[in-house]
């Protein structure tokens, strides 16, 4: 966990601690346990494929992996780093796939579409 002008704003990762609880929370209880572990697949998920987290002056940008970034679980992952975000009064989040030089703001995860 990083944060922008971290050693004179502490509080930054602070927050970014408690958002990854929420997070562990939101998935716990919004996914199934997995088979062979005391975690939920979800929170497995975000373990093993969000590999940082920087606030960037009020922005969550998540490093995650290309797997994750291909995968049905990134709107899982969007929405509830959103939501857990949300709970710091900050609304931004978005996406750094490793190797890949653009950010993906959550926007472009989270298309306001639903059934025809």
């Amino acid at each position: 966990m990083t944060a922008h002008n971290a050693s004179e704003e502490p509080w930054r990762l602070e927050r970014l601690a408690r958002t990854d609880g929420r997070v562990r929370e939101l998935l716990r209880i919004l996914t199934r346990e997995a088979p062979d572990d005391e975690s939920s697949l979800g929170e497995g998920v975000w373990v093993r494929h969000v590999t940082a987290m920087h606030d960037d002056r009020g922005t969550l940008v998540a490093h995650i992996s290309k797997s994750l970034a291909e995968s049905s679980w990134l709107p899982v992952i969007g929405a509830v780093l959103s939501r857990a975000w949300n709970g710091e009064d900050e609304g931004n989040v978005a996406f750094k796939v490793l190797g890949e030089p653009a950010v993906i703001p959550l926007s472009d995860i989270l298309k306001a579409e639903g059934p025809g």
